[in-house]
């Protein structure tokens, strides 16, 4: 029996090896634009997902598709080449996972910080710029910050940094007031 292949890892040796050329080749801010466009046109288009995902479409006609959208959409020869050796090894399934990887060398190297922000409501602009402003005195970096709602929260947000969370929302409060009054018997 085969050993199973650990997925993440792999897409990080993957995603080590792209940036490496990246860096290489001085076109770092290229390739991660290309690979967001990439990731873009994924979401987007599900003809093409499934056939960057389809185990039905063989190796060779998925490495020519890929190598003609690749030149057809102007990609730069580094992305294009790497394409062709995720094709080439059935690793195409992997690209969401690579590019994640690949994301946060880029922004470790280029001393970006991605911070993922829920709030109970649409932020406006000066909100996040504020929000923005505090997090960069905080940790030095540039923010990057990835907004959602939920409304579940009744009131103020979640801000999470890699392992770090702050949880200032009403839910949270209202629950530990909750535990508070339940313990002296309320």
């Amino acid at each position: 029996m085969g050993k199973k292949i650990n997925t993440a890892e792999l897409a990080k040796k993957y995603a080590a090896a792209l940036f490496d050329e990246a860096v290489a080749h001085e076109c770092a801010d290229d390739i991660a634009d290309e690979l967001r466009e990439l990731g873009r046109l994924m979401a987007d288009c599900p003809e093409f997902d499934r056939l960057m995902n389809s185990r039905l479409i063989s190796a060779n006609i998925r490495a020519q598709t890929v190598a003609a959208i690749a030149q057809k959409a102007g990609l730069s020869d580094v992305t294009g080449r790497f394409l062709g050796v995720l094709a080439d090894n059935g690793r195409m399934p992997l690209f969401t996972k690579i590019y994640d990887a690949f994301t946060a060398l880029y922004e470790e190297h280029k001393g970006i910080l991605s911070v993922s922000v829920v709030s109970a409501q649409e932020l406006n602009e000066a909100a996040r710029q504020r929000l923005n402003d505090v997090l960069k005195r905080i940790f030095n970096k540039e923010i990057r910050l990835s907004l959602s709602v939920n409304p579940s929260l009744i009131g103020g947000m979640t801000v999470q940094v890699g392992s770090l969370m702050a949880d200032a929302s009403v839910k949270t409060k209202l629950q530990k007031l909750n535990l508070v009054m339940k313990g002296v018997g309320v």
